[in-house]
């Protein structure tokens, strides 16, 4: 039927869905027989799974493997020592954002710094509270008895005394840790304890304390008798 447009012209023709789908089947076929029979640049590469070259390229081929003999011979890969030239010494050349603990000024920068400042002080706090087993009062007392050495470890020291206050020497405690990943202010003797003391109720991990009790049916030394005095002092 003929389709009129509001110009006054008339619409091509539309083939039915059938018929479209016919003539592309027919199509397909056509251009596979073609390839197939060798009437086409590309029949080689389709019976030969190649990649298709057409002209000139298809030419510097074909004379690049005759004078090869038939086989292409692949070239060798430059050296280690070669190739030092051209590495750069950078792991990661290309360019990327610098995280934020990078970035002086902003809250991870402050808190990684911190973190480093509680392992350079750890070696002088862990010996105080694993062997010692000093309180923080006790453990502030230490650190700022030998607070002129200890200032430039930290990273932001105080303008005057005291160096060390209980409040630093607590957070110093909870962000540094010992050699099993424990945090050192687990390791803290309560204030209200006395050290060593036989039966207290120390919080784990922290060890108990006995007193030495000398095993049963043992007999205390009898004591030592006086030694006796020369003649001469016993005479007068």
């Amino acid at each position: 039927q003929a389709i009129w447009l509001t110009s006054g012209r008339m619409a091509p023709p539309v083939l039915p869905a059938r018929r479209r789908g016919a003539v592309t089947a027919l199509t397909a076929a056509a251009a596979g027989l073609v390839a197939l029979l060798g009437w086409g640049p590309s029949a080689p590469s389709f019976v030969l799974g190649q990649a298709p070259a057409f002209g000139r390229d298809a030419v510097v081929a074909r004379r690049a493997e005759e004078e090869a003999g038939g086989t292409v011979v692949m070239e060798a890969p430059p050296s280690d020592e070669e190739l030092e030239g051209f590495v750069s010494e950078d792991p990661r050349p290309v360019r990327r954002i610098r995280p934020k603990r990078e970035r002086r000024g902003t809250l991870c920068y402050a808190r990684r710094e911190l973190n480093e400042e509680a392992e350079r002080l750890r070696p002088y706090i862990e010996p105080l509270l694993m062997e010692k087993h000093l309180s923080i009062k006790e453990v502030t007392f230490v650190l700022n008895r030998q607070g002129r050495e200890l200032r430039h470890l930290l990273y932001k020291p105080r303008k005057g005394l005291p160096v060390f206050t209980e409040h630093k020497v607590r957070r110093l405690c909870r962000r540094a840790k010992n050699e099993k990943g424990n945090r050192l202010i687990k390791y803290v003797r309560p204030q209200w304890l006395p050290p060593n003391a036989p039966g207290a109720p120390y919080p784990p991990p922290m060890k108990d304390f006995y007193a030495e009790v000398p095993p049963l049916g043992q007999s205390l030394p009898a004591a030592e008798e006086p030694a006796a005095l020369p003649e001469a002092d016993a005479e007068e």
